[in-house]
């Protein structure tokens, strides 16, 4: 697998769970096998590929679809509160990434959630997720339905896809990603995305 195409599944990894964070607060539910691949992303730390982190290639469709369908271009309404959920968490991760102590506890505590139940992996995440990020700036100011965001167990389901989120962003950047390789590569990803999604058609 290509640079390009290893950069292209983390970004996709990036905007899928941004986008289940969406879908989350808007609806109060996500689809439960996208949802479950990105949650366990979070335990994958040493993949063999890229792809593997998700379980194949299949296991980041969701974000790899936006992709091919040009969000970095020409992105509709409704993506662009994804992609605002995605710049923060790109953002985020760099400010993290030159912490090399807040790196290395973060680090920590993610490994730890390899331990945990798949029962109470969602709060294990969503309190890693409270305690090394929540208190960072900029803040991930998640918008949608109060009814939804209230409702038990969904703020800890969104709280543990930020930090999907975060996870493929970490990703990202180890595969060469940056700010620049946004804008210089958004139609390369966009093709790349296609050619990923017809290879590993159902």
């Amino acid at each position: 697998m290509d640079p390009i195409e290893e950069r292209t599944i983390a970004l996709a990894g990036v905007l899928q769970a941004c986008k289940l964070v969406q879908a989350l607060a808007r609806q109060g539910f996500a689809e439960h096998e996208v949802l479950n691949a990105s949650l366990q992303s979070v335990l994958v730390l040493d993949a063999l590929s890229t792809a593997s982190v998700y379980g194949g290639v299949s296991g980041v469709r969701t974000g790899l679809s936006m992709l091919e369908q040009g969000v970095l271009n020409s992105p509709v309404m409704t993506d662009l509160e994804v992609l605002r959920y995605a710049h923060t968490v790109l953002t985020l991760q760099t400010q993290l990434y030159r912490d090399e102590q807040k790196f290395g506890e973060f680090g920590l505590a993610v490994e730890r959630l390899s331990s945990h139940s798949r029962d109470d992996l969602v709060s294990a995440c969503s309190e890693v997720y409270q305690s090394h990020i929540s208190v960072m700036r900029p803040q991930i100011i998640v918008q949608g339905e109060q009814s939804h965001l209230q409702t038990e167990g969904v703020p800890e389901q969104v709280r543990a896809m930020l930090l999907a989120a975060l996870r493929s962003a970490v990703l990202w950047q180890q595969k060469g990603g940056g700010r620049f390789r946004l804008l210089w590569e958004r139609t390369r990803m966009q093709n790349a995305a296609r050619n990923l999604l017809s290879q590993n058609t159902h």
